[in-house]
């Protein structure tokens, strides 16, 4: 019985050999055989990867030219108009506020910032937003309620800075364009005093927004200029 075991697993050992081989060549061809998207599975997200990496650098880039810009704009024109009306009222919060609305509202309705902001000096000295004129005129440009709401750029709320600040640029610059440019008559349409007289002696009031705007042009250049010398130096070879 023994000799003929050995006979049995003699005979039988080659098929043995043959069904492994058979299984491993099976695995290796079966493994050949993968979906393509599985066997490239981490060249694929390794490209994923890599074009979300260059979106992600592309955004910084504009992030930081964005901050830039705004950074250029915040020194050279809303700073120096700040100082100008912190003159008229020590409040951080509150003039930065107005000149950043002054800045922005201004080139949205094409006009000089300092033009904008002679005028609401003039018409608020005192920058109280919450203003009423004994004609029922509002905030920091003192702007009429007749006015409200017709400005599509303009919320119609006339108590917040920023609404009042729009509706005080974009009533003057509609004013400037109605007098083809003639800056007297558009600011005394400004001031009701074209065919009406709501303020005395509103004749002068040309007079008087030019007179701010003389002090306001020479702080603004002053401020320029001191903030241009505090800056930095950088040395270049």
């Amino acid at each position: 019985m023994i000799g003929s075991n050995k006979s049995i697993e003699r005979r039988a050992r080659p098929f043995v050999l043959y069904g492994m081989a058979l299984l491993i060549l099976l695995v290796v061809v079966g493994a050949g055989r993968r979906p393509p998207e599985a066997a490239d599975a981490p060249i694929a997200v390794l490209d994923q990867a890599d074009d979300e990496l260059g979106l992600l650098l592309q955004r910084a880039r504009s992030a930081d030219e964005a901050l830039r810009q705004v950074e250029g704009i915040y020194s050279e024109e809303v700073a120096p108009i700040q100082a100008v009306l912190k003159s008229y009222r020590n409040d951080e919060e509150l003039t930065r506020e107005i000149a950043v609305a002054l800045v922005r509202e201004a080139h949205r309705a094409n006009l000089e910032p300092r033009v904008l902001l002679s005028v609401l000096l003039v018409e608020n000295p005192a920058l109280e937003p919450n203003a009423r004129s004994f004609v029922g005129a509002v905030g920091l440009m003192q702007v009429m309620p007749l006015h409200r709401g017709h400005w599509k750029a303009c919320r119609p709320d006339l108590e917040s800075i920023e609404s009042n600040i729009c509706h005080g640029a974009q009533i003057f610059a509609s004013y400037l364009r109605q007098s083809d440019g003639n800056v007297d008559r558009a600011l005394l349409r400004y001031n009701g005093c074209v065919r009406g007289t709501n303020t005395p002696n509103c004749h002068g009031y040309p007079s008087w927004v030019y007179a701010r705007a003389g002090k306001v042009s020479m702080m603004t250049w002053t401020a320029n200029a001191q903030a241009h010398h505090e800056r930095p130096h950088v040395m270049r070879h």
